[in-house]
């Protein structure tokens, strides 16, 4: 199933791996209310040695539920090692709780830190893994280390509008023996979240919709309680949809197909998690319904209208839905490391058309020439003016992934900088975690 969460500077970066298939990272959107909450507690705390600042943890952030004793005497022993402030905090799921790691220039501290559903029921220390500081006089030497150990993928990194490194490493398709090139087709995970964007600006700017309508203009039978809801709303996060809308008779989450009307009567049913406009969670499904939306409008399929206005006018010849090749063959798809194995070999040719579970969500494929010819292209001026581009022209950090193997890391900025790593085979998902950080500092340096 699906996963988005945001990305939001100066100080705060949110990596959540390991949780979902399909997963993404946007400069734009916040992190739900009450994990924001308990990180600005966390940060509070080890902001200040008072005493004071401790009570008020207890008493504010932590569930009645805790053992608020023990805890206490936990974090005395703690805060006289871990102290703020810190150049970054980074997030990453786990199955029992969140990780919390803490950076200074010279040190990191990994802390868990669990929720319950009256506030925080623990926080504790972590072994820490040694930081990996990336140069670039060591970035080509880091990669070598780092396919010799297993990992494979593709790697661009551009500081300050110089390529600095570009290489694939690693294996495509091991079995095979068939190497990554820089052309290696690669899943793409919620990437395509940019396209149903991209739609939705140009038919704004072609006057054929407003951002502000309601839904209930381009869809019949809306209930009582998204009657309010309009295209923004499900822009930004605040539509208050579900994030994922599969049920349990489907078969897969992702993969498991539905049809457009049947897409369209779950997420008018659905039910809402909070009054559309009243807060911000990020929602897979909105952007399925946003796809709707464009089929609606347009006239055309979906996939054909972001084939006709944006893949083919940019070149993006080696990007495609589930389940078509494009001419591709065996050799020019990189297979999924899983842990999920679907099809064999594990590629997106063989996981059946693109669901309408995913539709503008996901359920794509591309490559590194190919995405980086996308983001030039709308930020061009030849499709999208400038008003209608600008949501593609600010700092973006974007993570994205599929439990069947892939994961797509990516940071862009006015200024220059262009990172992206394609991963198929990773090493494990803490040193690739690892890496993303790495290569976000570098970012931040320039």
């Amino acid at each position: 199933m699906p996963l988005h969460r945001p990305f939001l500077a100066p100080l705060l970066v949110i990596l959540l791996l390991g949780l979902c298939p399909l997963q993404a990272v946007r400069a734009q959107e916040g992190p739900p209310p009450h994990v924001r909450e308990a990180i600005d507690a966390v940060l509070a705390l080890f902001g200040s040695e008072d005493e004071a600042a401790l009570d008020t943890f207890l008493t504010s952030a932590v569930s009645p539920a805790a053992d608020r004793t023990a805890l206490r005497e936990r974090l005395r022993a703690l805060r006289a090692d871990v102290k703020g402030p810190f150049d970054d905090v980074s997030v990453e799921a786990e199955p029992d709780g969140l990780r919390l790691i803490l950076a200074t220039a010279d040190a990191e501290h990994h802390l868990r830190l669990v929720l319950g559903p009256a506030g925080i029921t623990d926080l504790r220390r972590l072994e820490t893994p040694a930081p990996l500081h990336l140069t670039r006089d060591n970035l080509a030497a880091t990669f070598d280390q780092l396919e010799a150990d297993g990992m494979a993928g593709v790697v661009f990194v551009q500081l300050d509008s110089v390529v600095v490194l570009e290489r694939a490493f690693g294996m495509a398709n091991e079995a095979l023996g068939i190497p990554n090139t820089l052309d290696t087709v690669f899943g793409t995970g919620s990437r395509p979240i940019d396209y149903t964007v991209a739609a939705i600006y140009l038919l704004a700017q072609q006057g054929r919709i407003g951002l502000d309508d309601p839904i209930a203009r381009y869809f019949d039978d809306v209930p009582r309680d998204k009657q309010a809801m309009t295209i923004r709303h499900l822009l930004t996060g605040q539509s208050g949809l579900p994030d994922f809308f599969h049920t349990p008779a489907d078969w897969d989450p992702d993969l498991a197909w539905i049809d457009r009307a049947t897409a369209e009567q779950r997420l008018l049913a659905a039910t809402l998690r909070f009054p559309p406009g009243t807060d911000r969670q990020h929602s897979h499904a909105a952007f399925g319904l946003l796809a709707a939306l464009v089929e609606r409008v347009s006239g055309q399929r979906y996939y054909d209208f972001i084939r006709t206005h944006f893949l083919d006018p940019a070149g993006m010849s080696r990007t495609g839905e589930y389940g078509e090749t494009r001419g591709l063959t065996l050799a020019d798809f990189a297979v999924g490391g899983g842990p999920q194995q679907v099809g064999l070999p594990n590629i997106p040719p063989n996981w059946g058309p693109t669901s309408w579970l995913i539709k503008g969500s996901g359920g794509m494929y591309s490559t590194l020439g190919d995405l980086r010819r996308f983001y030039a292209y709308i930020r061009s001026g030849a499709v999208l003016d400038e008003r209608h581009s600008a949501p593609f022209r600010g700092p973006m950090v974007q993570l994205d992934g599929s439990d069947r193997g892939f994961e797509l890391f990516s940071i862009s900025t006015p200024s220059g900088t262009e990172v992206y790593l394609f991963v198929n085979q990773h090493i494990d998902r803490t040193t690739t975690a690892r890496v993303m950080r790495a290569l976000e500092r570098l970012a931040r340096t320039v």
